[in-house]
């Protein structure tokens, strides 16, 4: 194989790899979050939590910062790529590294 296929196939693995942990961590995201209290379920007695899960967010934040991580790591692979090559530019990649760092900043600094 090439060293454009070899490339192309290192940023097709880490982009999903970056975008299945985003997906995961959305997926913890809403079992994290505090529960909406609906003024309808308040009447009813129904319990709700209004904190996050300690446990969760944790996870979370970890999931989080391991998809920035690898956003990164593809990043460079891409400008690396972008340099050398003649492959054109990945947009989903900073696209995904500037949410997994907005995201775990937020987790990080404000809940």
């Amino acid at each position: 194989m090439s060293r454009l296929g070899i490339i192309q196939v290192v940023l097709t693995i880490l982009s999903l790899l970056g975008w299945s942990l985003a997906i995961y961590a959305l997926i913890i995201f809403g079992e994290a979050r505090p529960d909406r209290a609906v003024g309808y379920f308040l009447s009813k007695g129904v319990s709700v939590r209004l904190n996050w899960d300690p446990e969760l967010t944790i996870k979370l934040e970890y999931l989080i910062w391991w998809c920035a991580g690898v956003s990164f790591l593809n990043l460079l692979v891409n400008f690396y790529a972008k340099a050398t090559t003649r492959i054109g530019f990945w947009v989903n990649i900073p696209l995904l590294f500037l949410v997994s760092l907005s995201a775990g900043l937020y987790i990080r600094y404000v809940v």
